[in-house]
């Protein structure tokens, strides 16, 4: 987790100014006053529309922001204000967030103190209908033995949330978790694996989670693949992409992948 800089004074994010200024608020040694915020997540990155924000199980989940005294030490059980920069939701008392407006963004923050954090953002999302592929569920790698990433990699495995709620003609919705998993010989594969396959974003990290893109719905990964690990040169690996939705499989969800392994001929 990374530390907090110095927070604001609560009155100079309402007058505007985004980002984390450091104040005139004088700074105690007072073990039990926070002088800085860690407010660096949410428990999900939208908040359906009407709904109150939960986190990846589907479980009513409050903001939660850490308060660190003058010698960085954790102070327990600060009293910690949420503030909405943006109209579309409302926090009660306790954390939690309910979204008003159908779509859209909002930024916020958390106060204590006179000090403010950083702001953070939740997109406010339509409710999800349907999870679909954008692309064959069937696919062929053709390996290089001499292993090389640019060729031993699948093609995009993409998938698309729709929604039935289409009011403006807005047919997707965004700011969704979906889960990927890979099974080889129908084992799930560690993402921590570099004998097999590792599932890669579009930046070659390895990770198995991705956002559904708030101005399409989509979202992708593609399956590394490593030659070395594979017992015989005809092979075939499964991919699923799990959405859920208040803990429960959205329709259509998990969306299954098969790709076949080849070597590439000479």
């Amino acid at each position: 987790m990374k530390r907090a800089s110095l927070a604001a004074p609560l009155g100079v994010a309402l007058a505007g100014i985004v980002g984390l200024v450091v104040g005139c608020t004088a700074i105690t040694s007072d073990a039990s006053r926070v002088v800085a915020i860690e407010f660096d997540s949410l428990a999900y990155p939208s908040v359906v529309a009407h709904d109150t924000l939960r986190d990846s199980l589907g479980r009513a989940a409050p903001l939660h922001a850490v308060g660190l005294n003058s010698a960085g030490a954790v102070v327990n059980h600060p009293l910690f204000r949420y503030i909405a920069l943006d109209s579309g939701i409302t926090i009660d008392t306790s954390g939690y967030i309910t979204a008003q407006a159908p779509t859209g963004s909002a930024r916020i923050v958390a106060s204590v103190n006179g000090f403010q954090s950083v702001a953070k953002t939740v997109l406010i999302s339509r409710p999800p209908g349907l999870v679909v592929a954008t692309g064959p569920l069937r696919d062929t790698v053709f390996y290089a033995l001499a292993d090389n990433p640019a060729v031993n990699v699948s093609p995009l495995l993409n998938i698309k949330i729709v929604t039935r709620d289409t009011v403006g003609g807005i047919g997707f919705t965004g700011g969704w978790l979906v889960s990927y998993q890979a099974f080889f010989h129908g084992v799930a594969l560690s993402q921590k694996d570099t004998t097999v396959a590792t599932l890669w974003d579009d930046q070659t990290n390895p990770t198995a989670l991705d956002t559904t893109d708030a101005t399409s719905g989509t979202a992708a990964r593609r399956l590394r693949i490593r030659p070395v690990g594979l017992p015989s040169a005809a092979e075939s690996l499964v991919v699923l992409a799990t959405v859920k939705y208040k803990g429960v499989a959205i329709q259509g969800s998990p969306v299954t992948w098969v790709i076949v392994t080849r070597p590439k001929a000479p």
